[in-house]
């Protein structure tokens, strides 16, 4: 199973055009300004193990079987939040009025599961994040959902900028929270206020669970921090930050 390493680092907003010049001079590229909509789903019994549904999906030909029937296994185990993402960037950037614009029905969706990242250890420096991951590509994902009993807690729009080098992605972002129920709108952004005042800058990769890719990955990922650490102050944070697991109420 693939999985994500990455940094982080949080950057003021009065800080954002010199990251951004500063991160297109390291990459030597343009960036890409995306935006995503993003909902938050979970299963509305936490304690219900049967997911019958996904069954029929991994019987499909192609790489997403393999994908589903991971997946499967995993909710059989432990239930999570699960992202669906969105790219709506060409909406949003045509929405020039105060109307909400539509999601097209047709629009490509992604499935994200993120597992809660690894502990610390002596093999993995501390300000590294490390945690498995698992993406499915599905335009039907609205009638998944809906027939495996997820609903959406939450939902946002991720505003990004983005740039590539040597297999890694740096993605500053912020996030703006949306009002519950806008599952086919793009609002017009200017009437959106962000999460935080500030933005949030990730330098990742993706490995599969190879001991030596992992560890090359590190190397990889302490390198650009040593080479950025006078601009960007990298932190480390608690695992439980980033720990997506929906924990079942305890039996009396």
């Amino acid at each position: 199973m693939p999985h994500e390493i990455f940094l982080t680092a949080v950057v003021p907003v009065a800080d954002v055009t010199t990251a951004r010049s500063v991160l297109g001079g390291v990459t030597e590229m343009r960036e890409r300004h995306q935006f995503t909509k993003v909902r938050y789903l979970q299963r509305q019994d936490a304690g219900l193990k049967t997911l019958e549904k996904l069954k029929e999906y991994q019987k499909e030909r192609g790489p997403n079987a393999v994908r589903w029937q991971e997946l499967h296994q995993i909710l059989l185990k432990q239930s999570y939040i699960l992202q669906e993402r969105i790219n709506i960037t060409q909406e949003v950037m045509a929405n020039t009025g105060d109307a909400s614009a539509v999601v097209p029905t047709a629009q490509p969706r992604l499935l994200r599961w993120n597992d809660i990242p690894d502990p610390p250890s002596s093999r993995l420096p501390a300000f590294i994040t490390q945690r498995k991951m698992l993406e499915i590509s599905d335009r039907r994902l609205p009638k998944i959902f809906s027939d495996t009993k997820f609903i959406a807690k939450a939902e946002s729009i991720e505003e990004s900028y983005q740039w590539w080098l040597n297999n890694a992605e740096y993605a500053l972002t912020r996030t703006y929270p949306l009002a519950p129920g806008s599952q086919q709108e793009v609002p017009n952004l200017t009437g959106l206020e962000p999460l935080a005042p500030s933005w949030v800058l990730y330098v990742r990769v993706q490995v599969d669970s190879n001991p030596e890719r992992m560890q090359q990955g590190h190397a990889q990922l302490s390198r650009v921090r040593d080479r950025l650490l006078r601009v960007f102050d990298f932190k480390v944070f608690d695992r439980r930050a980033h720990d997506t697991r929906i924990m079942e109420p305890r039996q009396l």
